[in-house]
């Protein structure tokens, strides 16, 4: 065998920023023993590794790398003078960091991203394509992604492939706009920077982890790059959700403008349920909050069954919505298909159990800031 049995073509890779294998470039299958039923390939340029794949029947990844090797290739060398060589295989040059793009496919979705600049280009996670469920599949998703491309295509995933990493300064009340699919485009807005809070020591129920962000999306899908603000203010959104602050802090969801935040955009998921803190193990207390509205009860659990289940302090890895809901939401003018989809404490059918849950807290449900359509 002289490579892996799948790999882009070059005219493919061209299309997708990927460098090309160059002629004279050798592939060498690589020990790989942590993950049964995969196989792994390095491309040498000489001594010198510029790809690495990834790849079985279920999942494909194409890195590119610059690592130098020694002693027949069998030795990765250090990066430093304090390194220490290592014997080259999958597990070993995994812990190196890639360069450049990378495409993955796993899960059914394909994702093509720059590792310099931590940005993705492309997720199939919301477009419209079908599952990607073989190699097979990749392939003809490949092909079909070479062909559709045009020169403002190319010219734009060159750029993109070539760009230096960009760390940005946000705050409450920006606008983002975010890719969906290839050509097309959603935009979100900022309502609350949990980090922030936690800086300046504002006190709320820090069980967040990372830097989260809470964010909201608007009800729109276009591939018009260039919508103000001052239109997307005025559109509903889908309930907004607590994210990690990575896409916009380095620009891959990048910030098109600021406006200061109303009362009537504002709208933020609810944290209720027992304190998981470990001075209050074994302790009766019960935490709300929402937004910037914190509350604790000392003495008091939580309703009954409610101990974990709206506990929500999951924090999402970026900026997404499932498309078929958020269609669905758009056509339908309102939230009502993103209640059905996910139990929420916002939503119109929990109403009155968050009505009981504001009485225990003694607050006014009517003026928590949440969406209430």
């Amino acid at each position: 065998m002289d490579g892996p049995e799948f790999s882009p073509t070059n005219e493919q890779r061209l299309t997708l920023g990927l460098a090309p294998v160059e002629p004279g470039w050798e592939w060498v299958r690589l020990k790989d023993s942590n993950t049964p039923g995969f196989e792994s390939w390095a491309c040498f340029d000489g001594d010198v590794i510029r790809k690495h794949i990834h790849i079985s029947p279920h999942g494909f990844t194409e890195d590119e790398y610059q690592e130098r090797t020694a002693q027949g290739r069998t030795l990765l060398l250090p990066r430093t003078e304090r390194g220490k060589p290592a014997k080259l295989s999958a597990a070993t040059l995994s812990t190196r960091k890639s360069i450049g793009m990378r495409l993955t496919w796993s899960g059914g979705g394909v994702r093509l991203w720059n590792l310099n600049t931590y940005q993705t280009y492309y997720s199939s996670a919301m477009d419209k394509t079908p599952p990607v469920s073989s190699l097979e599949d990749l392939g003809a998703w490949l092909e079909r992604w070479r062909e559709e491309t045009t020169p403002e295509d190319l010219a734009g995933v060159t750029a993109f492939a070539r760009a230096k990493r960009r760390h940005v300064k946000y705050r409450e009340g920006d606008f983002f706009r975010f890719k969906v699919g290839r050509r097309e485009y959603g935009y979100g807005r900022i309502l609350l920077d949990y980090h922030k809070m936690r800086k300046e020591k504002e006190p709320f129920w820090d069980i967040l982890m990372c830097r989260p962000l809470v964010v909201k999306v608007y009800h729109l899908i276009t591939e018009n790059p260039d919508v103000p603000p001052e239109r997307l203010r005025e559109l509903p959104a889908m309930p907004s959700d607590i994210v990690m602050d990575d896409e916009i802090y380095y620009s891959s969801a990048p910030i098109i403008g600021h406006l200061p935040l109303e009362d009537r955009e504002l709208d933020f998921p609810i944290l209720y349920g027992g304190s998981i803190s470990g001075p209050d193990w074994g302790k009766k207390t019960a935490l709300f909050q929402c937004g910037r509205i914190f509350k604790r009860l000392e003495g008091t659990e939580p309703l009954p069954g409610c101990m974990s289940r709206w506990r929500n302090n999951g924090v999402a890895a970026g900026v997404f919505v499932r498309r078929s809901v958020w269609e669905a939401c758009i056509a339908a003018g309102n939230n009502s298909p993103a209640w059905e989809a996910e139990e929420d404490l916002r939503s119109p059918a929990c109403r009155e159990f968050l009505r009981t849950i504001c009485d225990q807290f003694g607050l006014n449900i009517e003026q928590l800031p949440i969406v209430r359509k």
